[in-house]
């Protein structure tokens, strides 16, 4: 429990022997209107130096509070320990590449249960992951003929090491089984609609612990909830698609997440 002279924020972050993070958050939960800056410059600067961030754009939080970030624009993933002020290179460099040390403009990132970090691997089209201690990555899926893949946005992970992908360049989610580089579509097609079995430049995704899937429909300004199984999503957020800044409407959503409470 943490507790502010303005409010008072309680949460636990419980952690499963399968590895799997479930953030339970009271519903009569406040949080504090001002932000602390926990990694990068406080002055918002960017850098490429080991306290600096430029254009981070995914962040996984372990049970021990451990914060990785997804430095998209240094080509890199960035590990904080709690009360860090200065981060540890795990993946990547400044540089970019395609190489097995490398990256290319990291878009998503998630830890499993063997500490191993999985980074989608954007601008080289293919989902690395880094052993526990290394930061020479070995590749899980990439663009290929037999599996096309694009502009990887997020991903997460399940309790059986199964990644599940959003593929904005294609408008699916892909999800793809341990030690299978050809994914299975989930959600989506080959083309950008706002049908209800069809998404437009999808962003974030989340998977619960039952399998449902959500994602943050980009184009379509609105949530889709997938249920295990289905090809057409059922929108929970912005029933129109239209943008618009009423409590009704998104405006080119980016992530999604769902707590214990659903």
């Amino acid at each position: 429990m943490t507790t502010t002279s303005d409010t008072t924020t309680t949460s636990i972050l419980t952690f499963l022997p399968t590895g799997i993070y479930a953030l339970s958050i009271p519903t009569c939960a406040t949080w504090n209107q001002t932000g602390i800056t926990v990694a990068g410059n406080s002055n918002g600067n960017s850098g490429s130096d080991l306290a600096s961030l430029i254009n981070p754009v995914d962040i996984f939080v372990d049970n021990n509070y451990t914060l990785y970030i997804a430095d998209r624009d240094n080509n890199r993933i960035v590990r904080y320990h709690t009360n860090d002020t200065i981060g540890t290179v795990v993946a990547g460099n400044s540089t970019p590449g395609d190489s097995p040390s490398e990256l290319n403009a990291p878009k998503g990132i998630t830890v499993d249960q063997y500490g191993a970090i999985i980074v989608a691997d954007s601008s080289n089209y293919r989902i690395q992951r880094f052993p526990l201690g290394s930061t020479v990555g070995t590749t899980l899926a990439i663009n290929s003929t037999t599996n096309i893949l694009g502009q990887v946005r997020d991903l997460h992970i399940n309790v059986n090491n199964d990644i599940f992908v959003t593929d904005s360049d294609y408008s699916h989610v892909i999800k793809y089984y341990p030690n299978n580089g050809v994914g299975v579509i989930l959600a989506g097609n080959y083309g950008s609609c706002s049908a209800a079995n069809q998404l437009s430049n999808p962003y974030g995704n989340f998977v619960d612990g039952n399998e449902t899937l959500y994602v943050a429909d980009y184009g379509n300004n609105r949530v889709q909830m997938y249920l295990t199984g289905a090809t057409s999503g059922t929108t929970i957020a912005s029933l129109t698609g239209s943008s618009g800044s009423s409590l009704t409407q998104l405006n080119g959503p980016i992530a999604v997440v769902v707590d214990n409470n659903g």
